[in-house]
């Protein structure tokens, strides 16, 4: 879904072209030399070879002795045999893009399936098995059959196509329920940057546990104690969209302040505001576009440090519309959050948003309560492709 511009971005922003002035395919070509003569994605893929290369070993996995089930097993196999492959529009490109650029999982393989050496009965939290259990337990089968999930690999995704040790679970339930809790296969991401999943297999579950092994943890709400709680950004899973061929959910993208956490956010095209924000009688204004219109004349992230008295974070303005990665959200909205250590963890909290307007003229205002803030929003131009975002300190 990456555009040639989201490309030209990145390749100014890693010192590869300068940063100002017009660019011509030609000299892209030139510059680029792409593998297939004449192809645009070509050259484009060329652009983006500067990012990191994380490949993932896929572990298909069956428990000691299940026969194989092949209408439950099928679906599954496509889905990642298909996701992690370049070109698909799937987990390869999610990364790619939403990581602008930085993150590169292409050459990732699909091992299974695989017979592990642990009873579908034992592989419960009951029997004390966790995350890390089901995924080294993949890996020592997947070696023990002469496969080597290690070597050139960034991590190692387990898969498993169960979610209790035995059958008969009621409907809807889950870890938390007071009698089959103790049945539960515990899959996620183990905090050893290895993975180990369970149904559902979606898009969706599968980059958010991948972003936990990149450094990312959960989203937290105004609270600064609920998980989960962005409403577009991958590390909460909120607001997917379903996405072809596998008729599974894809999506959020990453936030704009996970993005600056990591060094993954276009460094130029982030306004940053020391403070002196605070000092302006009537509040500090900007022109802001969405990180996937790199080419509109407007800043794509806006981060204002904030200072008072016990109180030390950076805000992090982001326009969202349903596009791309993002198509899950339903209207335009500008995002407010906050970026600060929260306990041991240095994270995304999302405060609040604002409904972008629909007419010239009109404003749409959110006061965020913590740090004594007014954030308003107007359209800058009729389409909607640039915003005026105003920060005033109350």
């Amino acid at each position: 879904m990456a555009t040639l511009m989201q490309a030209v971005e990145r390749v100014r922003n890693d010192g590869q072209l300068p940063v100002t002035g017009q660019v011509s395919l030609r000299d892209l070509h030139a510059r680029f030399p792409p593998g297939q003569r004449g192809s645009l994605r070509s050259v484009q893929d060329q652009m983006f070879q500067g990012a990191a290369k994380k490949p993932w070993a896929i572990i298909l996995c069956r428990f000691k002795n299940e026969p194989a089930d092949p209408a439950r097993e099928g679906p599954i196999e496509q889905f990642y045999r298909g996701a992690f492959t370049k070109g698909t529009g799937g987990l390869v490109e999610f990364w790619r893009d939403a990581s602008l650029g930085k993150l590169d999982v292409s050459g990732s393989r699909v091992f299974g399936w695989i017979e592990v050496d642990l009873e579908r009965s034992k592989a419960n939290v009951g029997s004390g098995q966790n995350r890390s259990t089901l995924v080294d337990t993949a890996i020592a089968a997947a070696r023990r059959d002469g496969h080597d999930p290690i070597t050139g690999f960034h991590s190692q995704l387990s898969v498993y196509i169960e979610n209790w040790s035995m059958s008969g679970a009621p409907p809807g339930a889950d870890w938390s329920h007071p009698t089959w809790g103790q049945f539960w296969i515990d899959g996620s991401a183990d905090g050893r940057g290895k993975v180990s999943l369970t149904p559902p297999h979606t898009g969706n579950i599968v980059a958010h546990e991948m972003g936990h092994s990149f450094g990312m943890d959960h989203d937290l709400g105004a609270d600064l104690v609920g998980h989960y709680m962005d409403p577009c950004c991958i590390m909460s899973q909120n607001n997917a969209f379903i996405q072809q061929p596998w008729n599974v959910a894809f999506g959020p993208a990453i936030c704009t302040s996970h993005l600056s956490l990591h060094g993954w956010m276009y460094p130029r095209r982030l306004y940053v505001d020391a403070g002196g924000w605070m000092n302006e009688p009537d509040g500090i204004s900007l022109p802001l576009a969405t990180l996937t219109d790199p080419a509109a004349r407007a800043n794509l992230g806006i981060k204002l440090v904030l200072r008072r008295p016990g109180k030390a974070w950076d805000y992090f303005l982001e326009y969202i519309r349903p596009e791309g990665w993002n198509r899950g959200i339903a209207q335009p909205l500008v995002f407010v959050r906050r970026s600060a250590p929260f306990g041991s963890s240095q994270t995304s909290a999302f405060l609040g948003s604002l409904v972008v307007p629909s007419n010239p003229g009109d404003r749409a205002e959110f006061v965020e309560l913590s740090g004594n803030v007014r954030f308003s929003v107007q359209l800058f131009d009729n389409a909607g492709r640039i915003l005026r975002v105003t920060a005033k300190a109350l």
